[in-house]
């Protein structure tokens, strides 16, 4: 396996999500992040949406590339 260096050297994953962030209406999982950490390059941001009337949790990744927020989405999707 080829580890992506710019994962373990570089802040990828921002604690807060900027306005120019895009949004993906793709559930992140474990398998999705992974594929994220390894395939792409760019800033992103993992938040929690809690779905009030069923009490579910959604968890959702957001990027500041607006090109690997549509990869994400066409792979995963």
């Amino acid at each position: 396996m080829k580890i992506n260096i710019d994962t373990w050297t570089n802040g990828r994953e921002v604690s807060f999500c900027p306005k120019h962030f895009i949004s993906t209406s793709t559930e992140l999982t474990e398998e999705s992040k992974f594929w994220v950490l390894e395939r792409l390059r760019g800033r992103y941001h993992i938040s929690m949406l809690t779905v009030s009337n069923i009490f579910h949790h959604q968890v959702n990744i957001h990027f500041e590339d607006p090109q690997e927020a549509v990869l994400y989405e066409l792979t995963w999707s």
